[in-house]
């Protein structure tokens, strides 16, 4: 018979980690193109950069409800002992917010490409079609303009949140890498 270790794992699982860093890349390109498209892009190459970008989203949105799954049915590594309180509530808070973001920004910009009074329609990495939302694509053009604009601002702030939150999430794993040396970078690390 095999023995078990009593103590918890202090990695996060294979599988954590290739979502971790998967969507990670992922939504780091995607920022950049959604931030820079309007300064370097004009005509097809422009549509085509959006289409990118639309097409990231929802593949970011995809393996964020798996990784979601993941997470729920999957216990995360234990904090250190050398962390705070406020430490540990911080991290446990920034992780859901990150997680909230990873399927609110990707389905605000599908609401926004369905209420566009444009109707241009999205091919997956130029492939795969994506359907409009039903209920904002039905709405009446006006309704659907007033949409549009209103999340596509929401989508535009979210993103910054978002940006924001990298930052100070990699901050303090800079933090905990080099400063504390805790090994909580160590956890997330392939």
């Amino acid at each position: 018979m095999i023995a078990r270790d009593p103590t918890p794992s202090r990695r996060y699982s294979l599988v954590a980690i290739a979502f971790h860093w998967l969507i990670a890349l992922l939504i780091l390109f995607n920022l950049y193109l959604g931030w820079s498209m309007d300064h370097w892009a004009t005509g097809m190459s422009k549509f085509s950069i959006f289409q990118l970008h639309k097409s990231i989203g929802i593949t970011v949105l995809a393996l964020s409800v798996l990784r979601l799954l993941w997470r729920l049915t999957h216990k995360a590594p234990p904090f250190p002992a050398t962390m705070q309180a406020w430490e540990r509530t911080a991290a446990s808070v920034t992780h859901w917010t990150f997680y909230a973001l990873m399927i609110v920004l990707p389905f605000t910009g599908w609401i926004v490409v369905s209420a566009s009074p444009l109707n241009i329609p999205t091919l997956l990495f130029k492939t795969v079609p994506l359907p409009h939302l039903g209920f904002v694509h039905d709405q009446p053009i006006g309704t659907r303009t007033a949409i549009d604009h209103g999340i596509g601002t929401t989508h535009l702030v979210l993103a910054y949140i978002f940006g924001a939150l990298i930052l100070i999430h990699i901050a303090a794993a800079l933090k905990h890498q080099f400063i504390q040396r805790d090994g909580v970078l160590r956890r997330m690390l392939p």
